[in-house]
C-alpha cells in the first residue's frame, strides 16, 4: 500500500507539471491557427519584385563590362530589379554586390536614400516612415547576420505599425515584422519550448517534458494495474466468502 500511495502521489504531481504544459500547448497552438501564417508574415503589406525582364535596349550595360569593372572574381551573376531601377547582383569572392544595370555603379552597402526608396516600392498601403536606421548587429526578428537597415512605418488608414528589414548589402527585403508577428513569435517559443532563439526543438526542456510524461504514463500503468488487481482479488474473496456461508 505505501508503494501505491507513493505511486500516486507522484502520478498527481507530474500529472500537474505536464498539464500545465499541455495547456501552454494547446493554447499557443490555437494563437498559432487563428491567423493565417500570411497574414503573420505580412505578406498582404508588401509588394513582390517585379518579374520582368530588364529591357537592354534601355541603356543597361552588358554583363562583361561590368565584370569587367570589378575589383574581386565574380562567381555569378543575375539581373533583377531594386526599387524601380535594373541592377545586376553579382556574388564576388567578397560577398554579394549590387550594381546599377545602367551606369555600372556600386549600390552596395546600400544607402539610406536608396533603402528608404526600397521600402516605399515594395510597401503596400503603409503609413509614412517615422525612422530610418541602419542596425550593425540587428535583432532576432529580422533574420539578419549582417548589418540592415530598419524602417519604421507609422499605422496606415488600414493597416498597423509595421517595421522593415533590409540587407544593407543586397537592398533584399528580409523581413516585414508586426505586432502580430511578435506575439505570434512568443507563443511558438512557448510551443516548442525555446524562449531565447525560438528555433531549437531539441532543447532541455523538451527533454525534461518528454520524462516527465513517460513517468507520468508509468506510474498511470502501475495504478490502473494495481487496481485491476486489487478489483479481482476482492471479487474472488466475496466469491469465496458466499461459497462458505
Amino acid at each position: 500500500m505505501k508503494l501505491f500511495r507513493l505511486m500516486g502521489q507522484i502520478h498527481l504531481w507530474l500529472g500537474v507539471a505536464f498539464g500545465v504544459q499541455v495547456m501552454l500547448w494547446l493554447i499557443s497552438g490555437l494563437v498559432m491557427v487563428i491567423i493565417p501564417i500570411e497574414e503573420i508574415r505580412g505578406e498582404h503589406l508588401r509588394h513582390e519584385v517585379s518579374e520582368r525582364a530588364i529591357d537592354w535596349s534601355d541603356g543597361a550595360l552588358p554583363l562583361a563590362s561590368i565584370i569587367n569593372a570589378q575589383t574581386s572574381e565574380v562567381v555569378s551573376a543575375r539581373t533583377g530589379w531594386l526599387a524601380g531601377q535594373p541592377v545586376w547582383q553579382l556574388e564576388t569572392g567578397e560577398g554579394p554586390v549590387m550594381i546599377d544595370a545602367r551606369s555600372g555603379d556600386s549600390l552596395s552597402p546600400i544607402s539610406a536614400e536608396l533603402a528608404r526608396n526600397i521600402a516605399l516600392a515594395r510597401q503596400n498601403g503603409l503609413g509614412e516612415i517615422s525612422a530610418i536606421n541602419r542596425i550593425a548587429e540587428p535583432p532576432r526578428e529580422a533574420g539578419l547576420s549582417v548589418p540592415a537597415w530598419r524602417i519604421d512605418f507609422e499605422a496606415g488608414d488600414t493597416t498597423p505599425p509595421v517595421t522593415f528589414y533590409i540587407n544593407s548589402q543586397t537592398g533584399e527585403l528580409r523581413a516585414v515584422r508586426t505586432t502580430a508577428w511578435r506575439v505570434y513569435d512568443v507563443f511558438w517559443g512557448i510551443h516548442i519550448m525555446d524562449w531565447s532563439s525560438r528555433e531549437n526543438f531539441n532543447s532541455w526542456w523538451i527533454k525534461v517534458t518528454s520524462i516527465i510524461a513517460i513517468l507520468f504514463g508509468l506510474a498511470g500503468v502501475y495504478l490502473t494495474v494495481h487496481r485491476l488487481w486489487m478489483m479481482v482479488r476482492r471479487r474472488k474473496a466475496e466469491r469465496l466468502g458466499g461459497v462458505g456461508s
